[in-house]
């Protein structure tokens, strides 16, 4: 009978625990990863990649992103998770490469919070030698370092 009511008692702990333990956090983990992609030629990136600040929830990360070689400029942005995906867009000085000078573009990045797998849409007012405006689309994943 007194084994039966530890049980009991287990069973209850067990259940009231599951009950008021925090909810999972999905999302990635705050860390420096590889940007793996065929957006650069030159240069590899890598992010660190930490908490918002001041909002500090887990629906956003801060992404610092900085080159290996000094090739591009840095860029820094809060990512929001929102359906399953990171999302920042941001301005980049030097983000497209043209023969003998480079043109300012805004790019989205956005990213699967599970499999590290996205893309960066990057568009442009005008193009190299003052060409059309336009858009460049390219592949990446994140590789926790």
């Amino acid at each position: 009978m007194r084994l039966s009511r530890i049980g009991a008692v287990a069973a209850t702990l067990t259940a009231v625990a599951t009950f008021l333990a925090p909810p999972s956090q999905a999302g990635m983990q705050l860390a420096n990863y590889d940007l793996l992609t065929n957006r650069y030629n030159r240069a590899s990136w890598f992010w660190f990649v930490t908490l918002c600040i001041p909002e500090k929830t887990p629906d956003c990360v801060n992404v610092a992103a900085r080159p290996r070689l000094k090739f591009y400029d840095y860029y820094e942005s809060k990512a929001w998770l929102v359906d399953g995906r990171y999302t920042f867009t941001v301005d980049v000085r030097d983000g497209l490469q043209c023969p003998g000078h480079v043109m300012p573009t805004r790019e989205t990045y956005s990213w699967d919070a599970v499999t590290l797998l996205g893309t960066i849409d990057s568009k442009y007012d005008v193009g190299c030698f003052n060409g059309p405006p336009g858009s460049q689309f390219w592949t990446f994943k994140l590789q926790q370092l």
